[in-house]
């Protein structure tokens, strides 16, 4: 198979890519720690200055990507794959980023589990045991060069994995997701992504929209199974659509059922007729009305579409949150 040779200034590693892999992870695959984080190239985290080769990117529209990046002959590791022999400028790190010893995974699909029209929880069984922060996620490798994040739900520690995902019509890689059915086999990468609990002693805030219940849903479980919070000082605001697609409400609800200071909180933008008793609306319209003042005091986790996580950014800066203070992933 042909491989290219990427040489790293200043320390002068050098180590071999097969063709069609990308730089960040052939580095990985040999023990060798490049700086990132989200591996998917919305951080900008693994930016590298490319000073001798060509390298293709597979995500030319990659949002941590400028112009001025460019020009600058910048490019971002996690998703550039060398069509020549490289040299470029990083630094090497002593060991993974805290929290981020990405490995890879064999799974088989031990379940699909449909949860609403075109939303499905997908069970897979891997090769061992595997260990990640509740909130992170995994790169799914559909086949054909096809990659795909999805945020696991469940507790880590087993060989299972758990994703919540949405069929959208024309999506190649949720389209074929959802043609997987128990058995057949797939890798995986994992974990990346920064959005997990932190030691702080401020009631949180989680706000999910759609699917991003996924991860809300892992870290709710494990404050649950964390004997000395038990769910407290925890308000999740779940927002869809409709109330149907308000996936896993009762699971989230029941889990924090037992805790006084638990609550959920769903809002639906229409639909919400009949014996709907939640919030109507958007979910920045649910936090203005139900969170009280100040809202500096609390911690906020944030998952969902691209355009909710925006506005609910805005929000909290037009509130007055400290950026510290607020968690998530930019998807999409």
């Amino acid at each position: 198979m042909e491989e290219y040779v990427v040489t790293v200034k200043p320390s002068g590693i050098t180590f071999p890519v097969q063709h069609g892999e990308t730089i960040l992870n052939a580095a990985r695959k040999r023990g060798i720690w490049l700086p990132f984080e989200c591996g998917w190239g919305s951080c900008g985290t693994c930016k590298a200055t490319l000073i001798e080769g060509q390298v293709k990117c597979l995500l030319p529209e990659a949002p941590s990507l400028s112009e001025r990046d460019r020009r600058r002959r910048r490019i971002i590791l996690c998703q550039s794959v060398p069509e020549s022999d490289v040299v470029l400028e990083t630094r090497v790190l002593e060991g993974p980023p805290e929290n981020l010893a990405i490995s890879d995974y064999q799974a088989v699909v031990a379940d699909v589990e449909i949860l609403a029209p075109e939303v499905a929880r997908f069970r897979l069984q891997l090769d061992r045991i595997l260990f990640y922060q509740p909130g992170q996620y995994a790169i799914l490798n559909l086949g054909d060069g096809l990659r795909r994040t999805y945020s696991m739900a469940n507790l880590p520690g087993t060989r299972e994995v758990e994703f919540i995902a949405r069929r959208y019509p024309n999506g190649v890689g949720s389209q074929k997701l959802f043609s997987l059915s128990p058995g057949m086999e797939l890798t995986l990468e994992l974990p990346y992504g920064a959005t997990y609990l932190r030691e702080t002693l401020r009631p949180l805030v989680f706000i999910a929209g759609g699917t991003g219940i996924a991860p809300i849903l892992a870290m709710a479980r494990q404050l649950v199974s964390n004997g000395n919070r038990e769910g407290s000082g925890c308000t999740v605001f779940y927002g869809a659509r409709t109330p149907g697609d308000l996936v896993c409400l009762d699971e989230l609800q029941q889990l924090l059922g037992s805790s006084t200071q638990g609550k959920v909180i769903p809002v639906v933008n229409e639909g919400g007729t009949g014996e709907w008793n939640g919030e109507i609306g958007f979910v920045t319209d649910a936090l203005v009305r139900r969170l009280k003042e100040p809202w500096e005091k609390y911690e906020f986790y944030i998952a969902g579409p691209p355009v909710m996580v925006q506005a609910v950014l805005r929000l909290l800066e037009e509130q007055g949150v400290p950026i510290t203070q607020v968690h998530y992933d930019s998807f999409g």
